[in-house]
């Protein structure tokens, strides 16, 4: 941005020029560049990411577009007000016979306030999206779609987990539709830092049904995240239990299965494209959910997945064998663990 300040436009000549604005040597003029948006765009990103998109994330669109606009609009104004007045005309409209008169004419009406201002608002525009695409798609997953890892299926190793809602049929008889959808639309919102702050990513809403992936990084393994995730929802939905009683007269209850394998993941279709995995794992891991209720288990892992657990983490849980069993619709058995939070824990 400093380096664009200095490029002029000379109507006389009809060609541009390099010359660091206010007579400042360029040295200082960086300085005050790097200082501005590196104050204010940390004041702007923790109101924007701590405030504004939690609070707009059940909004409109354009409800979102027009709210981040006024904000970003007013916050850079400000900042262009506040910025050039102490490093560069401080003297000046102080010491002006009509300092006001003079304010507005260096601050609000020079081009080069016009200028700065139109160019942190389309950085504020494309932050605006960049956060709506984030929302979207996790980083590593954008990463990977600009790099086009996902043009071509290949195989890769991940951990999937499947959470649904229990009782689900019931409620929705009970709270109708429309309250029932409500009811889904807050129960997958209140899960989403805690799946995030466990290195999960969102895969795919089925239904009453999140569907969350890992991939076998060190971390993720090391902190076992596809284990304490589960355990970090179900303590972010009991602290809202006081508004799910009063709004819905009920607390979401729920289960959930976690295991591990190879997939095929690529992009999928031609007018909505998605990424999509494929793998014999979605479908063990989906009948490995049906035994939530046979067990009376909230949490079930295949034996690979506590294999995976390291044994420091291994400490903080109870893990019950149920057995090696035959999954409806599988010729091979798997191995069966439930899975329950150490009370010294909890």
């Amino acid at each position: 941005m400093a380096f664009y300040k200095c490029v002029t436009y000379d109507p006389g000549t009809g060609g541009f020029f390099y010359i660091v604005p206010h007579d400042l040597s360029f040295s200082f003029f960086l300085f005050v560049n790097i200082i501005g948006p590196s104050v204010g765009g940390f004041i702007a990103g923790s109101l924007l990411v701590l405030r504004l998109i939690e609070g707009l994330r059940n909004k409109s669109y354009w409800y979102y577009i027009l709210v981040n606009f006024l904000f970003f609009f007013s916050f850079v104004l400000v900042l262009n007000l506040v910025v050039p007045f102490i490093f560069y005309y401080r003297e000046e409209i102080i010491n002006a016979n009509r300092p006001l008169e003079k304010a507005i004419e260096l601050l609000l009406l020079n081009p080069y306030a016009i200028r700065n201002v139109v160019s942190w608002m389309i950085i504020g525009w494309l932050t605006m999206q960049g956060l709506k695409i984030y929302e979207k798609y996790t980083p590593s997953t954008l990463t990977s779609l600009l790099l086009g890892r996902y043009h071509r299926p290949h195989e890769v190793q991940r951990i999937f987990m499947f959470l649904d809602l229990s009782n689900s049929t019931s409620i929705a008889e009970k709270l109708g539709h429309m309250r029932f959808f409500a009811l889904l639309k807050d129960f997958f919102s209140d899960m989403t830092d805690p799946i995030l702050n466990s290195q999960g990513e969102i895969y795919q809403y089925v239904g009453d049904e999140i569907v969350i992936s890992w991939p076998l990084r060190k971390s993720v393994i090391k902190n076992a995240n596809y284990i304490s995730c589960f355990f970090r929802i179900e303590k972010s939905i009991f602290k809202k239990g006081e508004y799910y009683l009063q709004e819905y007269g009920l607390l979401p209850v729920f289960k959930a299965a976690v295991h591990t394998g190879h997939v095929v993941v690529g992009e999928m279709g031609v007018i909505k494209r998605e990424i999509v995995y494929s793998g014999d794992i979605l479908n063990t891991t989906a009948r490995m959910m049906e035994q939530c209720n046979i067990q009376n288990q909230k949490l079930i892992i295949s034996e690979d997945i506590a294999g995976m657990i390291p044994e420091e983490k291994r400490k903080k849980y109870n893990l019950q064998p149920l057995g090696t069993m035959a999954l409806r619709g599988k010729m091979n058995e798997v191995g069966l663990y439930g899975v329950e939070k150490k009370k010294e824990q909890l």
